[in-house]
């Protein structure tokens, strides 16, 4: 048999143990119905070939252009020693949690170490970059969008 506990505060009531909650406010639709998972493992790096991003691979794991998904983008970022994300903006605000090796990530001009369990946390519009230490780095990365696709990056090196 499964309690309901009603939880109040300042924001919202949550009945644990009950199906019928409020839906996320973030989004028009609704959540996603069907559990899945996705392996790291099974899924091709992209990235790492055009110089006005740099040498940055990524992997993009959930994303609703890729998965039956349309609350929230997640994926890793892969950067071998000294390898680099070229400085540039986008409008969502965006996550980074360190999972191997360090680096620097630069955000409107200020440095911040990122190394195993450190999160970053990117405000939207923020022009940032990052440099990979000199045992690489890879960080898991996430917005609260329904696609990577829909998220246009503006370069420095392309603003004139």
């Amino acid at each position: 048999m499964t309690a309901i506990i009603q939880i109040h505060d300042a924001c919202t009531d949550v009945l644990i143990g009950s199906k019928n909650l409020k839906p996320a406010d973030n989004f028009s639709e609704a959540p996603t119905e069907k559990a899945f998972t996705v392996s790291a493992a099974d899924v091709a790096s992209e990235g790492g070939s055009d110089p006005v991003f740099g040498t940055v691979t990524w992997k993009t794991l959930i994303s609703g252009d890729k998965t039956n998904s349309s609350e929230f983008v997640l994926g890793i970022a892969e950067f071998g020693p000294g390898g680099t994300l070229n400085p540039h903006v986008h409008a969502p605000a965006e996550f980074y949690l360190g999972l191997t090796g360090s680096g620097v990530v630069t955000i409107d001009g200020v440095a911040h170490e990122i190394t195993p369990g450190v999160a970053v946390y990117v405000p939207g519009n923020a022009e940032h970059g990052t440099v990979a230490g000199p045992e690489g780095l890879r960080f898991a990365y996430g917005f609260a969008e329904a696609a990577f696709t829909g998220i246009e990056y503006v370069f420095s090196s392309m603003v004139a």
